[in-house]
């Protein structure tokens, strides 16, 4: 059983490789409570798109080198798509990106690899619930996973590329991981948050996050969990409590 303590050692590169050349890079990814309770009871896939924004030099560039980034890091269950470049940020362009996955069910494992390879298989990022108890009570946690090694070959291969090189592109890139927690049910949705921040709270190593129906509300990644990121390639963004 995955248990909050290990999901919440690390998370690396991200689907953030996306725009490896870029300084700031950040994701977010809609997810609804009846998603999250569907998918744990009938253990039936949901798909799920994470909006990516990525900082380019100039629009042109940012298209020239979106398209190198679509090809290299797309796979055909995880297919990435350049959405828009536009003039913007601090480094002269805006890209819009839109990575296609889902969200699966998982019972984990005993190690870091069979973890990943139970919920990966060949892909390089996914979303996953499983069950774990905390407290006496039934959760059901959301965490992002990723393929690690191939998201760093990934981001090699495009800092190889002649048009990369030019770019002067060092690889060094901030990211930021949010999750949009949509309440689409009748009732209030509550959650366990540990070293994340919610709604622009401060963060907190164990706090609860309620959404009244029909609410909304953030979680993101916080600093004391981004310095792990690289360990272990998944992370616990929260854990919905079922009774």
């Amino acid at each position: 059983m995955i248990t909050r303590r290990t999901l919440l050692t690390g998370l690396a590169l991200g689907t953030a490789a996306i725009a490896l050349a870029g300084c700031q890079i950040d994701t977010r990814t809609p997810i609804k409570v009846s998603q999250i309770l569907e998918v744990a009871r009938s253990g039936v896939p949901s798909p799920v798109a994470a909006a990516i924004t990525g900082q380019f030099i100039t629009p042109p560039w940012c298209k020239d080198e979106g398209a190198m980034a679509v090809e290299t890091i797309s796979t055909p269950d995880v297919p990435l798509q350049l959405q828009a470049c536009a003039p913007g940020g601090s480094t002269g362009a805006i890209g819009t990106f839109q990575m296609n996955t889902n969200l699966i069910k998982t019972d984990g494992g005993q190690t870091d690899a069979v973890i990943l390879a139970n919920v990966l298989g060949n892909d390089n990022a996914r979303f996953a619930v499983f069950k774990h108890d905390k407290h006496g009570r039934e959760l059901l946690s959301v965490g992002l996973f990723l393929n690690l090694p191939q998201l760093q070959a990934n981001q090699q291969k495009l800092m190889a590329m002649p048009v990369y090189k030019r770019g002067g592109y060092d690889s060094n890139v901030t990211f930021s991981f949010t999750l949009d927690v949509i309440n689409d049910t009748d009732k209030p949705a509550n959650f366990y948050l540990a070293d994340v921040d919610a709604g622009g709270d401060l963060p907190s190593d164990e706090a609860i996050l309620t959404i009244p129906p029909g609410g909304m509300d953030t979680v993101t990644l916080d600093a004391q969990t981004q310095a792990m990121l690289g360990s272990r390639g998944w992370v616990n963004f929260m854990s919905l409590i079922v009774r």
